[in-house]
C-alpha cells in the first residue's frame, strides 16, 4: 500500500510539471538567473528560524500533556519528523515516527500525543487564515471583502480549542502568536526568494498566492507539496496578468529550501539515543 501511494504521489508530480512545461516553454526557465544569491541564503536562515519555532510550539502543546523534553532533543526530533515527511515519503510519516518516540518515553498514550500534534497543524492552518485575512486590506483584488471575513478565524480556534481539545486550552494565545510568527517567517521565506529572482512586484497579491498555495500543498497527493505549489503558482500568476515563469521558480527554489533543510535530520537519523 505504501509503495502503491507514493507511486500515485510521483506520478501526480509528473502530471504536474507535464501541466506546467506544456503552459511555460521550458526555455523561459532556463532563461531565469540568481540575481541575488544572499537573499537565498537570507531565505534558508528564516526557512530555518520557522521550523525552530514550530518546534516550540509543539513542545508547547506537548507539555500541557506532561510530555517534557528538553528542547534540543525536541528539535532534533522535529527535524527528524521533517526528514521522515519530506525525504522518506514512502515509509512511517513524521508524525508517526514522533508519536512512537514519545510514546515510548513518556507513555502518555498515543490518543493524546495524536491531539497535541493534530492541534498544533490545526494551529498553524488558522495562522494562516488570519494572515491572509489582514493582508487582503492591501489588495484590489475583487475577492478581498471576502478574505476579509478570515479574521474572525481566532475566535473559531479558540472554540477549537475549548470544546475539541481542552487539554490544551491554556495554551491558545501563546500558540498562536507562535504560529503567526511561524507563517510569517515562511513568507518573508518565499519574499526573499523573489528578491533573489529580481521580483518586486505585486508584493502583497503574491504573497497572498504563497499562503494559498501553502495551504492547497498539505493536499497528501504530493511530496513536500511539490507540484501542487507550483501549479498555483502557474494558475495564481496567470490570474494576476503576471509572467509566470518567475513566480512558479519561486515556489520550486522554496521547495529547494525544503529540502535542503530537512536533510538536517538526516545527521541525527543514526542516533537511537535521541529521547
Amino acid at each position: 500500500m505504501k509503495k502503491i501511494k507514493l507511486l500515485i504521489k510521483i506520478l501526480f508530480i509528473l502530471f504536474a510539471f507535464y501541466l506546467i512545461f506544456h503552459k511555460i516553454p521550458f526555455n523561459e526557465f532556463k532563461n531565469i538567473k540568481i540575481q541575488n544569491p544572499f537573499f537565498l541564503l537570507l531565505a534558508f536562515i528564516f526557512y530555518n528560524l520557522s521550523q525552530i519555532i514550530s518546534a516550540k510550539r509543539v513542545d508547547i502543546y506537548l507539555k500541557n500533556i506532561d510530555i517534557n523534553l528538553k528542547f534540543k532533543k525536541q528539535l532534533i526530533l522535529y527535524y527528524l519528523g521533517m526528514f521522515y515527511n519530506t525525504l522518506l515519503p514512502g515509509g512511517i510519516g513524521g508524525d508517526a515516527y514522533k508519536a512512537y518516540k514519545y510514546q515510548k518515553e513518556f507513555n502518555t498514550g498515543y490518543k493524546k500525543i495524536i491531539k497535541a500534534l493534530l492541534i498544533d497543524r490545526i494551529s498553524g492552518l488558522f495562522a494562516i487564515f488570519l494572515l491572509l485575512g489582514i493582508l487582503s486590506f492591501f489588495t484590489s483584488v475583487k475577492y478581498a471583502a471576502l478574505l476579509s471575513l478570515l479574521l474572525i478565524t481566532p475566535f473559531i480556534l479558540y472554540f477549537i480549542h475549548k470544546f475539541f481539545f481542552i487539554e490544551f486550552k491554556k495554551s491558545f494565545f501563546k500558540n498562536l502568536l507562535y504560529s503567526l510568527i511561524i507563517q510569517t517567517l515562511q513568507l518573508f521565506t518565499f519574499l526573499f526568494v523573489l528578491f533573489s529572482l529580481g521580483i518586486k512586484y505585486k508584493i502583497i497579491e503574491l504573497s497572498i498566492l504563497f499562503f494559498i498555495s501553502s495551504i492547497i500543498s498539505v493536499i497528501p497527493v504530493s511530496i513536500g507539496g511539490l507540484g501542487l505549489r507550483e501549479l498555483t503558482f502557474l494558475y495564481g500568476s496567470e490570474f494576476l496578468h503576471i509572467n509566470p515563469a518567475p513566480v512558479v521558480m519561486a515556489g520550486f527554489l522554496f521547495f529547494v529550501i525544503n529540502i535542503i533543510s530537512s536533510l538536517i535530520g538526516g545527521i541525527f537519523l543514526l542516533k537511537n539515543d535521541i529521547i
